[in-house]
């Protein structure tokens, strides 16, 4: 009698079907080749969105490098390079700082030793936290006392101590007067130039400067030749495209700082 065993199948002999196959049984030809078209154009449509998402990327990148190596950078690199090669600039950048917020970056200056910052209104003005960084990189949460819209300016108090300091001018910024600038344009921090005081106008609280001003130097200070705070950057002008003029910076005269500090100690006593 011959006997028949069940045959065992050979695995090796059957592959195992894909998913995508079971979304065609039963589909006729036609209709699964225009299943194929609508899928090819999706993935088509996906990979345009992918390389237009890594283009904008690449493009930010190089506009973040752009304005970093730009030529208005290189030169104020140039320029605080061989300013800063002079003690006493170096001295005056250790009370100049960096004032951080969610949205932000400008600059701001201790006027105290005991953690007073002098900066404009529009710098900190709603703009939630605020992290005050000195060049030694030490770090303080700063608490905004007093800010004024009108005259742009703001005092932040910091919890520190033996802080490095600048010194106030008593009599303001001198006509023709050469003076310096520290601050963090651009994407730079601790930036030194210089300038002349081109024009003072106490009525209009405002002192014109010559030296360049650019994004981020908005508070700060305006030093004379010996080191003393003559006035606040808070915003340059724009010249018209029809003339030849040549942007100037614009600066709250030392006055307006000063009784702004004046108001705050009598609102303490």
């Amino acid at each position: 009698m011959t006997e028949y065993k069940d045959k065992e199948p050979n695995l090796d002999e059957h592959e195992e079907p894909r998913a995508d196959e079971f979304l065609y049984e039963g589909v006729d030809d036609e209709l699964k080749e225009e299943l194929d078209k609508k899928k090819q154009r999706r993935l088509r449509f996906i990979r345009i969105i992918a390389l237009a998402v890594s283009v904008f990327l690449v493009g930010n990148v190089f506009s973040i490098w752009f304005n970093l190596f730009n030529l208005d950078s290189l030169n104020l690199m140039r320029t605080s390079s061989e300013l800063s090669q002079e003690e006493e600039i170096q001295e005056y950048k250790q009370a100049v700082v960096t004032i951080q917020t969610e949205r932000s970056k400008g600059t701001g200056f201790s006027v105290t030793s005991t953690g007073l910052i002098v900066t404009n209104d529009h710098v900190v003005d709603g703009n939630g936290p605020i992290m005050v960084i000195f060049p030694s990189n030490e770090r303080f949460v700063g608490e905004v006392i007093l800010s004024d819209e009108e005259s742009d300016i703001a005092i932040v108090q910091i919890d520190g101590s033996e802080l490095p300091f600048l010194r106030l001018s008593e009599n303001g910024a001198i006509l023709d007067e050469r003076i310096y600038v520290i601050g963090n344009p651009l994407l730079q921090t601790q930036i030194v130039n210089e300038g002349t005081i081109l024009e003072k106008k106490d009525s209009f609280d405002v002192v014109k400067i010559s030296a360049p001003i650019f994004p981020g130097h908005s508070g700060s200070p305006v030093l004379s030749n010996n080191g003393e705070v003559v006035a606040v950057v808070y915003a340059k002008t724009i010249p018209s495209l029809f003339t030849d003029d040549e942007s100037e910076g614009l600066a709250i005269p030392i006055k307006i700082i000063q009784d702004k500090l004046n108001t705050l100690k009598q609102a303490n006593e």
